[in-house]
C-alpha cells in the first residue's frame, strides 16, 4: 500500500517542491517555466508521455505546445483526448485515472480507445483565475506508472505553479506596459485641458501616463477646484477604455436614496415613482470608466455596496434579485482625510484599499506658482475665446501673491471677471479684485512665510529693497527666496 503523501513529503515530495519552484523561481520567461515544469514532473511521476496544453480562450480550443516522451519515437504524432481536458475546464481539478479500461467515465471515448490510453494525470494551470493551460502525463503501456502519492503531489503543487506562472506572465505584461509607457512619454504626451509645466504637474503627468492603461482602481486625493475631475477624464482617454463611456458622479450632498437609484438603477415598482425599469449609471457606463467625486460623503451601507461591486463587478437594479455582470474602472476622488476617517469609523477600510490601488494627489494652486500665468492665459484666450485680451505683469504678479484657497476653478472665475470689468484691451493690476471673504490661511508655516514674501513684495511694487526691511530680513535672502517662488 502506497504511504501518505504527508509521511513522505518531508522527505523525497517536499524536497522535490523545493527544488522545482526554485528552478521556476529563477527564470522569468513563462516559456522556460513550462518546459522546466513539464520536464521535471514527467520525470517525477514516470509518465510515458507529457504534454503542456494551451487553452486558447478565445476560440474555445486546445492547443498542444509542448511534448516530453520517456521512450524513443514510436509515433511520428501523439495524440490526445479533448474530453479529458474537457473535463478539466468544466471541473478546474486534477484528474488521476490509473486504468481507463475500468474507468466508467471512459467508456465509449474513442480518442483514449484510439489512443490505448491507460492511465491519466492531469492538473489545471490557473492563471488570474481563468484555464491558462493543462499539465498533462499519461501512460500507454505501463498500468502501473501512477499512484495516489502521484496525484496529491501534483494537487499540492499545482497552486504553487500557477502561482509561479501566473508571476511571469504579469511580469511581462508589465515590462510590455512600461516599454510603451516610455515611448509615450518620450512622445510628449499631452494631457487634455491640463495646463500646467511646474515639476510637480509634470510629475502628475507622467503618474498619469503610467497608470491610465491598467484598468485598477484610483483615488486622486486634492483640495477643492485643484482639478481632479480632469485628472479622471485623463487616465480615461489615455486608456483601452476611451473609446467607452466616461460618466462623472458627484456623490456629496445627495440623499442616498436617490444616489443609489442613481447608480444602481432600479426595477419598475421598486418604489413609489419608480414607472418603468431603469439602468443605473453603473450599466450605463459599462466597459469605460465611472468616476465618483467625493467618495469620502458615501452613507455607510453605499459603501458596502460599492464594495461589492469593487469584488465582483456585479450590481443588482433596485428591486430585483437578477445579478448582472458589468466591466467598469471606478476611479474616485476626494478632498478629505480618509485614513482619519476609517479611524473615526465613517469610512469603510477595506473600500479604501480597494479603491486605492494607486494614488494620484494633484497639488493646489500655491504649490504651483509658477503655472499661473500659463492658466490665466489659457482661460483668457481658450475658455472665453478672447485672443486680444492679455494680462499686465502687474496683475500677473498680484495673481502670482494671492494664496488661493479655491485653487484653479477660483482662479478662473476671478478671470472671467476681470476680462468683463476691464475697460481696456489688457487686465490691469486694478481689474483683479479678490473675494473679500476669503478664508483664513490655514496652511504650514512655510507656506505662511511664503504668503507674506509674496504679499509684501506686491505691497512695495517689486522693490525688493523696502520688503526686505519691512520683513527684518537680508535683501540676499528675500531675492533667494524670490527667486524660489517664481516672483
Amino acid at each position: 500500500m502506497m504511504e501518505n503523501l504527508f509521511t513522505n513529503i518531508k522527505e523525497d515530495h517536499l524536497e522535490f517542491i523545493f527544488s522545482l519552484t526554485k528552478l521556476m523561481a529563477d527564470e522569468q520567461d513563462e516559456h522556460k517555466i513550462l518546459d522546466i515544469l513539464l520536464s521535471q514532473l514527467n520525470q517525477k511521476t514516470g509518465a510515458e508521455i507529457g504534454a503542456f496544453i494551451f487553452y486558447n480562450k478565445a476560440e474555445d480550443k486546445f492547443e498542444t505546445k509542448t511534448v516530453k516522451k520517456s521512450f524513443q519515437d514510436k509515433l511520428e504524432e501523439i495524440y490526445f483526448s479533448e474530453t479529458v481536458f474537457r473535463r478539466i475546464l468544466k471541473e478546474r481539478e486534477a484528474i488521476l485515472t490509473f486504468d481507463t479500461s475500468e474507468d466508467d467515465s471512459y467508456q465509449g471515448i474513442k480518442s483514449v480507445e484510439i489512443n490505448k490510453i491507460h492511465a491519466i494525470l492531469a492538473f489545471p494551470l490557473i492563471v488570474k483565475k481563468e484555464l491558462y493551460g493543462i499539465m498533462y502525463f499519461d501512460s500507454r503501456e505501463n498500468r502501473q506508472s501512477f499512484n495516489e502519492g502521484s496525484r496529491q503531489l501534483l494537487s499540492f503543487f499545482a497552486p504553487i505553479a500557477s502561482l509561479t506562472l501566473e508571476q511571469a506572465l504579469s511580469a511581462k505584461e508589465i515590462t510590455k506596459e512600461n516599454l510603451l509607457l516610455k515611448s509615450q512619454l518620450e512622445s510628449q504626451i499631452e494631457l487634455p485641458k491640463m495646463v500646467g509645466e511646474s515639476p510637480v504637474m509634470k510629475q502628475l503627468y507622467r503618474l498619469v501616463a503610467k497608470v491610465a492603461p491598467s484598468d485598477v482602481s484610483v483615488l486622486i486625493n486634492g483640495e477643492n477646484g485643484t482639478g481632479k475631475d480632469l485628472v479622471a477624464q485623463a487616465i480615461h482617454d489615455l486608456s483601452n477604455r476611451k473609446a467607452k463611456p466616461f460618466i462623472a458622479q458627484f456623490v456629496g450632498n445627495i440623499p442616498a436614496s436617490i444616489l443609489e437609484s442613481e447608480l444602481f438603477g432600479y426595477k419598475k415598482g421598486a418604489f413609489t415613482g419608480a414607472g418603468n425599469d431603469k439602468p443605473g449609471l453603473f450599466e450605463a457606463v459599462n466597459g469605460g470608466t465611472l468616476f465618483l467625486d467625493e467618495i469620502g460623503e458615501l452613507t455607510a451601507d453605499l459603501q458596502t455596496k460599492l464594495l461589492r461591486v469593487l469584488q465582483n463587478q456585479e450590481i443588482k437594479r433596485l428591486g430585483e434579485n437578477m445579478v448582472r455582470k458589468i466591466d467598469v474602472r471606478i476611479i474616485a476622488a476626494t478632498n478629505r482625510d480618509l485614513k482619519k476617517m476609517i479611524k473615526d469609523g465613517t469610512f469603510r477600510e477595506d473600500l479604501y484599499y480597494r479603491l486605492n490601488v494607486i494614488t494620484i494627489v494633484v497639488p493646489p494652486l500655491r504649490e504651483r506658482r509658477t503655472d499661473i500665468p500659463l492658466l490665466a492665459n489659457h482661460f483668457l484666450k481658450d475658455e472665453l475665446n478672447n485672443p486680444e485680451m492679455s494680462i499686465s505683469q502687474k496683475a500677473l504678479k498680484k495673481l502670482i501673491g494671492y494664496n488661493w484657497p479655491g485653487n484653479v476653478r477660483q482662479l478662473e472665475n476671478l478671470v472671467k471677471r476681470a476680462c468683463i470689468l476691464s475697460s481696456e484691451n489688457q487686465i490691469s493690476e486694478d481689474d483683479i479684485i479678490f473675494d473679500e471673504l476669503e478664508d483664513e490661511f490655514n496652511g504650514t508655516l512655510e507656506e505662511f512665510k511664503n504668503k507674506l514674501i509674496i504679499q509684501r513684495v506686491n505691497e512695495f511694487k517689486g522693490n525688493k529693497t523696502l520688503a526686505a526691511k519691512s520683513l527684518d530680513i537680508s535683501l540676499r535672502s528675500l531675492q533667494l527666496k524670490a527667486k524660489e517662488l517664481g516672483i
